[in-house]
């Protein structure tokens, strides 16, 4: 089930951990099994007994085993749920300013829609999830007339359909736990992302750009698709930018 493995003790105990944690979420190890014992495991990775212990630890801080004195380790959990939200906590907490939280949210989403994009764009089968966002894009431009007209429920459907538009785009990359991670920093940064104002014409460009990107992704356009999510990305943060610095004024 597992191959040897060889290098140095603490790379050792770290592609083991990988390699156990693989088993785990890809539940080739369900949620209340018991691992070999130390001493299997040491064996069929070529290990020392020390080495499996600090891969359990790392694999018990995540959330993923129950580690009993005198008793085989245990699966808890066949995913990373509790750690994503109680790392997505600690980033918070241990943030010195709320500014900087914000910019740094930023940068996360940038990082993840760029590379989703990437991705996304040479995927063969991505035509039914580009069909959903120029769906999300088109009853954007429906509600511009209400928009026009200062309705503030039709501004609040259009915030929802930016936000779902980014979300199902960050989706596309099908990383697991980089989208775990999103989903916890989401509300946060979403909170602050409503509290953006954006006029007529800046909602109207929105769309424009969006429908761009839908194109470019249909037609597999990988670079053009990219440059026009960093143009998107771009004023985002400058908007977060003219936002703090409307607030200190």
């Amino acid at each position: 089930m597992f191959n040897s493995i060889s290098n140095s003790r603490e790379t050792k105990s770290s592609r083991i951990a990988a390699k156990l944690e693989e088993q785990i979420l890809s539940k080739k190890l369900s949620t209340g099994d018991f691992l070999p014992s130390q001493q299997e495991l040491a064996d069929q990775f070529g290990a020392s007994s020390r080495s499996i212990r600090e891969a359990f630890k790392q694999l018990e801080a995540k959330g993923l085993l129950t580690i009993s004195q005198g008793r085989r380790a245990q699966v808890k959990s066949n995913n990373l749920d509790q750690f994503v939200e109680s790392l997505s906590t600690s980033i918070i907490r241990n943030h010195s300013s709320n500014k900087k939280l914000i910019f740094d949210l930023v940068d996360v989403r940038t990082t993840l829609t760029l590379s989703a994009t990437r991705e996304f764009s040479r995927m063969p089968d991505r035509q039914a999830t580009v069909k959903g966002l120029k769906k999300l894009t088109d009853q954007m431009f429906t509600l511009l007339p209400m928009i026009q007209q200062r309705d503030s429920a039709a501004v609040e459907n259009f915030q929802d359909l930016d936000s779902q538009f980014n979300r199902e785009l960050i989706k596309s990359n099908n990383n697991t736990i980089l989208n775990a991670i999103y989903d916890n920093l989401l509300p946060l940064l979403e909170t602050n992302i409503r509290k953006l104002k954006y006029s007529y014409r800046q909602m109207e460009k929105k769309i424009q750009e969006y429908t761009y990107i839908c194109e470019a992704l249909q037609n597999g356009q990988t670079d053009l698709a990219v440059a026009l999510v960093l143009v998107t990305l771009t004023s985002l943060r400058q908007k977060v930018e003219e936002k703090f610095e409307a607030d200190s004024l």
